[in-house]
C-alpha cells in the first residue's frame, strides 16, 4: 500500500500547495480520496495512471474537494475506458456529475456505480471485496462531510511446509484447505489439523482519511490502530476558535485524534494558506505524537519500503522562483550526478607592468584602511556585503519522510 498526496492546501491553492486529493495505491489499482482542481496533473506529475483507478472516495461538497471531478471523468471518456468506475460520497453525487455532463452534452461510455451516504447514517461498508473493505463515518465539519478507512483484511497464517510434508500432506489442495482454515482428512482417516500447520493470520494495513472536521469520536474509530492517519491540520492552536469556527482541526487536535486512536503514523496535510511554513504545525503535532509527518505533494508514504520502493516515482517536483537564489549561495551543492560542485574564485584582471604581489599587497592595505574608517565608507561597506554569502535554508531535523 503506498499513500501519495497530491494536493495538500486548504480552500485555496498557493504556488507550491493544490487542492485536496490524496491517491492510495495497491496492487495496480488507484483509490482516490478526495479530487480537487488539478488532480489529474497531479496524477500524471507523481507517476501515478488515471487509468488504474477503481474508486474516487468525495468527502463532502466543499468545491476544493471535488472541483477537478468532472475534468478527471472527462479524460478517462477520452481514454475510452471500458471498466465500471465506483463514486462514493454524500448523496447528491450522482445528481452534479449527470448535469454537467448533460449540460456538455457528453454521455459518457463506460459505466459509473454510485454509492451515495445519506445525512444521519451511523456507519457504512461502501466497499467490500475479497482482500479488503472501506468503511465510511460521518465526521464533525460544517456541513455534512465523511471520512473513510481503507482496510486490508487479515492475510491467513505462512503454512509449516515440513510440518504439514511430514504428517502426509502432498496436494495442492490440501495446502490450500489448510491455508483457508479447513482441517483435512488423509486416506487413511488420519486428520490433519489447520491450526497445527498454519500460523497465526497476518493482519492486513490500513488507511485513514480524515479531512474538515472538528474532534469527534468517529475521527478517532476511524484512525484505530491504523498504519496510516491521513488527518487534516488547517491551523495551529493559537487559531482554535477559528478552527471550532469554521469545522476544522488544529494540529493539536489531529495529534490528539492520533494519540486517542493509537495510529504508528499520523499524516498531516489540509494547510491554511496563511503558513508558509508548514513546519509550525509539524512541530506543534509532534509536541503531543512525535510520529507525525507532513503531507508532502508527490512524495510517496509506503507501509513496506523494502517492496514498495521504485514502484511509484514522481515525474515532476515543484520549485519555488526563488529556490535558485535561495541555492546560490550554498557551497556544498551538489550537481545531478551526486558530486558536489567546485567553486572556483574569479581573479581579476591585473594591470600590466604591475607584479601580483604589489596588487595583493595594495589590496590588502585598502582592506585594513576601509577597516579602519569605522564602516564610514560606503562603497568598502558594499563590496564586502556582495563578498558575503547568501543566507541558505537550514535543512530542517523534522525532514525524515522516506522513514517508517
Amino acid at each position: 500500500m503506498i499513500i501519495v498526496p497530491l494536493g495538500v492546501a486548504s480552500a485555496t491553492p498557493t504556488v507550491t500547495r493544490h487542492l485536496s486529493s490524496v491517491a492510495l495505491w495497491r496492487e495496480g489499482s488507484v483509490y482516490l480520496f478526495d479530487c480537487g482542481e488539478n488532480t489529474q496533473m497531479r496524477m500524471l506529475q507523481g507517476g501515478l495512471k488515471r487509468s488504474q483507478i477503481d474508486c474516487i472516495f468525495i468527502s463532502h461538497f466543499d468545491t476544493d474537494h471535488f472541483s477537478g471531478l468532472i475534468g478527471l471523468l472527462s479524460t478517462l471518456q477520452l481514454q475510452r475506458r471500458e471498466n465500471t468506475l465506483k463514486l462514493i460520497g454524500p448523496k447528491g453525487l450522482q445528481d452534479f456529475v449527470e448535469w454537467n455532463f448533460d449540460f456538455a452534452d457528453v454521455e459518457l461510455q463506460y459505466p459509473i456505480e454510485y454509492v451515495e451516504l445519506e445525512e444521519g447514517f451511523e456507519e457504512e461498508r461502501v466497499v467490500d471485496e475479497d482482500e479488503f473493505y472501506v468503511e465510511a463515518r460521518p465526521l464533525n465539519h460544517s456541513r455534512f462531510c465523511v471520512g473513510y478507512r481503507f482496510q486490508e483484511k487479515d492475510r491467513p497464517g505462512k503454512v509449516d511446509a515440513e510440518k504439514a510434508k511430514a504428517q502426509g500432506i502432498s496436494e495442492d489442495w490440501q495446502y490450500k484447505d489448510l491455508k483457508a482454515g479447513k482441517d483435512v482428512e488423509l486416506e487413511d482417516g488420519t486428520v490433519v489439523k489447520s491450526m497445527d500447520i498454519v500460523g497465526h493470520p497476518r493482519p492486513g494495513d490500513s488507511f485513514a482519511y480524515v479531512t474538515d472536521t472538528r474532534y469527534c469520536p468517529n475521527a478517532v474509530k476511524l484512525g484505530k490502530n491504523t498504519n496510516i492517519l491521513f488527518h487534516e491540520a488547517t491551523f495551529t492552536d493559537s487559531l482554535s476558535e477559528k478552527a471550532e469556527e469554521t469545522g476544522h482541526s488544529t494540529a493539536k487536535v489531529a495529534a490528539r485524534v492520533a494519540n486517542e486512536a493509537k495510529t504508528k503514523l499520523l499524516v498531516i496535510t489540509h494547510f491554511s494558506a496563511r503558513y508558509t511554513n508548514e513546519y509550525v504545525l509539524l512541530r506543534e503535532a509532534r509536541d503531543d505524537f512525535f510520529p507525525t509527518w507532513i503531507a508532502t505533494e508527490l512524495r510517496p508514504i509506503f507501509t513496506d519500503p523494502a517492496h514498495e520502493k521504485g514502484i511509484i516515482e514522481p515525474r515532476a517536483y515543484l520549485k519555488e522562483i526563488n529556490q535558485d537564489k535561495k541555492n546560490s549561495g550554498n557551497s556544498n551543492k551538489k550537481s545531478r550526478s551526486g558530486k558536489k560542485k567546485k567553486r572556483f574564485r574569479k581573479r581579476k584582471k591585473v594591470r600590466k607592468g604591475k607584479s601580483t604581489d604589489n596588487y595583493s599587497k595594495s589590496r590588502g592595505s585598502s582592506r585594513s584602511g576601509s577597516r579602519s574608517n569605522n564602516g564610514n565608507s560606503s562603497s568598502s561597506n558594499n563590496d564586502n556585503n556582495e563578498r558575503q554569502p547568501k543566507p541558505i535554508t537550514p535543512r530542517t531535523p523534522f525532514d525524515d519522510f522516506d522513514r517508517f
